[in-house]
């Protein structure tokens, strides 16, 4: 398993807080790097955007060299959305993946109620009679 990472809020706001770093000095990159335990290359990837998301302890380091709270910088991404990424070794879900490519290549007059019922051939629309 990979480990959790955040994401970067804005690099404006980390240049700000290094610009009034604890203490009442500011920090450069190289100095922020050397305290938070990382190279200075990552620091400068993170800041350009180049690679905008680090892991939690980098991000925890960062934020106590520079005493903030870790959500004052960094942000955690939202959860992929439901059925994103999931694995096809469901069987269920496989199955519902078929009939749904099914229904969309099946023949637009046919009706809704017919769609991935049978495998049959696709025929053109035929209104129920009233019950």
């Amino acid at each position: 398993m990979t480990p959790a990472r955040r994401y970067l809020t804005d690099s404006d706001v980390l240049r700000g807080l290094m610009r009034r770093a604890p203490g009442g000095g500011s920090l450069d990159i190289r100095s922020l790097a050397d305290a938070a335990g990382v190279s200075k290359s990552k620091i400068h990837a993170l800041m350009t955007g180049e690679r905008p998301s680090v892991t939690e302890d980098v991000a925890e380091r960062i934020c106590e060299v520079l005493a903030v709270r870790r959500d004052a910088v960094f942000y955690e991404p939202l959860p992929t959305p439901m059925g994103m990424g999931m694995g096809m070794g469901n069987h269920r879900q496989e199955g519902a993946r078929r009939e749904h490519e099914r229904a969309v290549d099946a023949d637009a007059t046919r009706g809704s109620y017919e769609l991935g019922e049978h495998d049959g051939p696709v025929g053109p629309y035929r209104r129920r009679p009233p019950r």
